[in-house]
C-alpha cells in the first residue's frame, strides 16, 4: 500500500472493515479486540499510528519491529486467543510518518480474546455474550467456510485431479516449504 491509497482510506474513515488506532510503545488491548472482531466478521485492516479522526500520528520507528513482534506473540498466545487468527503487517510511509497496517482476514472459526467473543458492527467492536448470538455467529461462519461442512454426495469423479499440480505450486509460492 502506498501513501495515496492510505490517504483514500483516511478519507473514508472507520467502518466495518477499517479501524484506526494510536500506538505507543506496544499495541493496547483494544487492538486485539479488533483483531478478534475482524476475524469473526468480514476481515479488515487496522492502522496503527492513526487517530480516530484519521489524523496520522505515526508510530515510533525504533519500536516498529517490537510492535510487530508483540502482535504476533499475542495473537499466537493460546491463553489470550482460543484460536490464533491470521494476521499480516505492512509498514506504510505517509507524510514522513510510519503507519503499521494489520490485515486480518475473515477466519473459518469463531475466535475469542481473553475468553470474550467480539463481532464488528459498523465501526464498533461489540462483545457477544448471549448464546443465541454466539450460535448465530457459528452458523454464519459455517455458511461461508467449507472446512466444517460435509458434502455427502461428492465422489472422486467430482474433482479435477489434473489441477492438483497447479494448486500445489500456488500453495508453495504463497508458503515456501508447503507440503
Amino acid at each position: 500500500m502506498n501513501a495515496t491509497e492510505l490517504e483514500s482510506i483516511l478519507g473514508q474513515g472507520e467502518g466495518v472493515s477499517i479501524e484506526f488506532k494510536r500506538c505507543g510503545v506496544q499495541p493496547e488491548a483494544d487492538v486485539f479486540e479488533t483483531v478478534c472482531s475482524f476475524n469473526n466478521r468480514f476481515g479488515g485492516s487496522i492502522y496503527l499510528g492513526v487517530l480516530d479522526d484519521g489524523t496520522v500520528e505515526g508510530v515510533n520507528r525504533s519500536q516498529a519491529i517490537a510492535i510487530e513482534r508483540n502482535l504476533v506473540n499475542v495473537v499466537g498466545n493460546p491463553k489470550l486467543f482460543n484460536v490464533a487468527p491470521a494476521i499480516e503487517t505492512e509498514r506504510i510511509e505517509y507524510d514522513g510518518r510510519l503507519v503499521i497496517r494489520i490485515w486480518v482476514p475473515a477466519g473459518p472459526t469463531v475466535v475469542s480474546f481473553k475468553h470474550v467473543i467480539y463481532d464488528r458492527v459498523a465501526d464498533v467492536d461489540r462483545r457477544i455474550t448471549s448464546e443465541a448470538q454466539i450460535a448465530q455467529m457459528h452458523i454464519r461462519k459455517q455458511n461461508h467456510f467449507s472446512e466444517q461442512r460435509v458434502y455427502r454426495y461428492l465422489t472422486p469423479s467430482d474433482f479435477r485431479f489434473d489441477l492438483l499440480p497447479r494448486v500445489r505450486k500456488m500453495a508453495t509460492l504463497k508458503t515456501p516449504g508447503h507440503p
